[in-house]
């Protein structure tokens, strides 16, 4: 498939170049706020009878890990010249606001696909 073989092509170019890499490491740091935070879970603790950390991943901006991800693909899109990044979601939507959300702070197109049962129990989940 040509557009997996331009893909390929793509990713372990940008994998060698330590321009990419930094580039990723800012945006996670000054866009997504990582590393997110560990948390000393005082009370499960107690329980336990040791330490217990929770890594704060709430914390990220959408609230969730998804935006590693997408930070990445969406460098990945804009160092092959591609404006318009589709993304079908097959989650809650999570996928597709993170996806959204670095799209366009690169400035870029996005179109979210999301399915009829996917869209309504997000409806329901949002509603709720």
């Amino acid at each position: 498939m040509p557009a997996l073989a331009e893909l390929e092509q793509a990713w372990l170019g940008a994998r060698q170049d330590p321009s990419y890499r930094t580039e990723l490491e800012l945006l996670l740091r000054d866009f997504a706020g990582r590393p997110t935070p560990l948390y000393l879970a005082r009370r499960i603790s107690e329980r336990a009878g040791r330490p217990v950390y929770l890594k704060r991943e709430d914390l990220n901006h959408t609230g969730s890990h998804k935006l590693n991800n997408a930070l990445g693909q969406v460098l990945l899109a804009k160092r092959m010249g591609k404006r318009q990044d589709h993304r079908r979601d097959v989650g809650p939507g999570s996928t597709g606001v993170a996806t959204a959300t670095v799209v366009c702070a690169a400035h870029m197109e996005c179109v979210v696909y999301m399915g009829c049962r996917t869209r309504s129990a997000s409806v329901r989940t949002f509603s709720a």
